[in-house]
């Protein structure tokens, strides 16, 4: 069977996102953020064409401020004809991707450029979103940490092949990796490596991994999930 799966945007983004027109209103775009539940509202065309996109921040920034001498009513009415196109950040100054992005390159985009959203476009229409949310649902799913397991940080050499020997005991005594991250910092001359394994009973691994001339620096036990 052919795997379709290849670790592209399509795979992991919110499709058919929370939406708003450019001729909404200040209101409309304020309570649509706050009833929904979300912090980046795309701005569409009639045609489902991407222009701009809203921020809660935005929301914020064209809101009245506390120095105001308007009435309550003044301002209310000035609001409500205050077009979401008149305060929203244009599809020009955004930073977009689209469906085959690679999910890393979109985390690094939104790191480089400090930002908490990127548009997903197919052509110009807008496909999905990618949020700093997702971001962080995708590092959790990537270091395993919806599923029980024990946690093993081992040190080890920086050369080709310096974690056979730890698989080789994960295979003895029949264990599943969970996940494995290495960071690319090096400690003492060593690379690091923070390995989730499928087992509660790891104290006979941990025996036989030091037996195998490896360092395990640290031990994070079965949590409670």
């Amino acid at each position: 069977m052919k795997i379709q799966y290849k670790g592209f945007m399509r795979e992991k983004i919110q499709k058919n996102p929370v939406t708003i027109g450019p001729d909404a209103s200040f209101y409309e775009a304020r309570n649509l953020i706050h009833e929904k539940g979300v912090r980046h509202l795309p701005v569409v065309d009639k045609k489902g064409k991407l222009v701009g996109i809203v921020t809660d921040s935005d929301i914020r920034e064209a809101g009245p401020s506390d120095a105001t001498l308007l009435s309550v009513q003044e301002l209310n009415y000035l609001l409500d004809k205050l077009k979401v196109s008149a305060f929203m950040t244009p599809k020009e100054k955004l930073i977009t991707i689209t469906p085959d992005t690679l999910i890393e390159a979109a985390v690094q985009l939104m790191y480089d450029h400090k930002i908490g959203c990127l548009p997903v476009l197919e052509g110009r229409k807008l496909y999905g979103i990618f949020t700093e949310t997702d971001a962080l649902d995708h590092l959790v799913d990537v270091f395993g940490f919806k599923q029980k397991g024990t946690r093993l940080t081992v040190a080890l050499e920086d050369k080709p092949g310096a974690m056979l020997g730890v698989f080789e005991v994960f295979k003895k005594h029949n264990v599943n990796v969970i996940s494995m991250v290495t960071p690319s910092f090096m400690v003492e001359g060593k690379r690091i490596a923070a390995i989730r394994i499928r087992t509660e009973k790891y104290k006979s691994i941990v025996k036989d991994v030091e037996k195998a001339g490896y360092t395990v620096l640290s031990i994070g036990k079965w949590p409670s999930v």
